[in-house]
């Protein structure tokens, strides 16, 4: 709860490159930024080499720092894992009811999640749609999200000893889809595509649900890399170009060749294809990009004349309401920040539906403790 006046939400992203965090404030039921920082980790590699610190420690001192400039006025917690750390797929099965739908997808996360024992994870899953196969028979669409509890732990560790409380666990890929979608029936099949530091997460979507994920290892720091040993420049000469607007994609004379990119097409156009087979009545309208390289010069262009359908990079700021000065500092941020905001807005969502429907849980597959097997 909040210390004083309206309700507060503080969305917490631990990412690879950065940790971010952004404070909402609730007012007359509009989400309103009050607060928002930033703890660059880009050096924390190299500092590690030579720290006595451990990886862990080190994250709990940038968080700690973060949070004594920030002051928030609440210690309710809304967190993601990076989507790399855990595992969301589609899994079909014929019409069940709940216990034996429970039995069978303990039975079907043996395939999928890559350890001895599910005892060892957090396991969640929805029944998020139905279909018909090829026979004319009823199939039953099931989410299923895991994660590994020593990952879990591991993410709760970093509140608990900031003395805050977990109001929502989840992985990042949910928070990314809540700040740049709507949930609208009707509004078709798109696909997200967040190009983080360290990972890509290609996520469908079909009516603001996701439907999908897939995580490809490769990402921004690869980028970076490529155009460093492209044009023999020093790397942070290269993380500079990357954010000053020229157009390494589409101008002949400079265009380079990202293989983040080449994997990045190839595995969006399986999922797509896949996607389109299964139900030929939903094509996939729109493509939306985030994360820090999705500021990349060119690419929207790029992408979209690849794939043929509508790129743009997402605005998660649109969702929430802040000040002339605030949105200065914004226009620099944009889509990086799409993650902490989509964390804060499930916050904000809760305490609007526990109002309205006298409910405490922000229910769907938003957190990996709501359903376990």
């Amino acid at each position: 709860m909040p210390f004083f006046g309206n309700p507060r939400f503080l969305g917490i992203d631990f990412g690879t490159a950065s940790l971010k965090v952004v404070e909402l404030e609730l007012v007359g039921g509009k989400p309103i930024l009050v607060n928002y920082g930033v703890a660059d980790f880009s050096h924390l590699e190299e500092e590690l080499k030579t720290a006595t610190y451990t990886y862990d420690e080190a994250v709990g001192l940038y968080f700690h720092a973060l949070l004594a400039k920030m002051k928030p006025k609440t210690n309710q917690a809304y967190v993601a894992m990076p989507a790399y750390t855990g595992l969301i797929t589609l899994v079909e099965f014929p019409p069940l009811d709940e216990s034996q739908m429970a039995e069978a997808v303990q039975f079907e996360a043996h395939k999928y999640v890559p350890t001895a024992s599910l005892d060892d994870v957090a396991l969640s899953w929805e029944i998020i749609g139905k279909r018909k196969g090829s026979e004319g028979d009823v199939i039953m669409e099931v989410l299923l999200v895991a994660a590994l509890r020593k990952e879990v732990n591991r993410y709760q560790s970093y509140i608990q000893k900031e003395s805050l409380e977990t109001s929502l666990l989840e992985i990042e890929t949910f928070a990314i889809v809540r700040a740049l979608l709507e949930k609208s029936p009707g509004s078709g099949a798109k696909i997200l595509i967040d190009i983080g530091s360290r990972a890509t997460n290609i996520i469908l979507t079909d009516d603001g649900m996701v439907k999908l994920s897939r995580n490809i290892d490769t990402g921004g720091k690869d980028m970076t890399r490529t155009l460093s040993d492209t044009i023999e420049v020093a790397r942070s000469r290269a993380e500079e170009l990357k954010k000053s607007g020229k157009d390494f994609l589409n101008q002949r004379e400079s265009a380079v060749v990202f293989p983040t990119l080449q994997v990045l097409i190839t595995e969006t156009k399986r999922v797509i294809a896949s996607h389109e087979e299964k139900h030929p009545e939903s094509k996939v309208t729109e493509i939306i990009l985030s994360g820090g390289s999705s500021r990349l010069a060119g690419i929207v262009e790029y992408l979209s004349s690849i794939f043929e359908l509508p790129v743009s990079i997402g605005h998660p700021w649109s969702k929430i309401e802040a000040t002339e000065k605030q949105q200065v500092m914004i226009h620099e941020t944009d889509a990086s920040f799409a993650v902490a905001i989509g964390l804060a807005l499930g916050g904000a969502e809760n305490s609007t539906r526990s109002k309205e429907q006298g409910k405490g849980f922000l229910g769907g597959l938003e957190t990996l403790f709501q359903k376990k097997v």
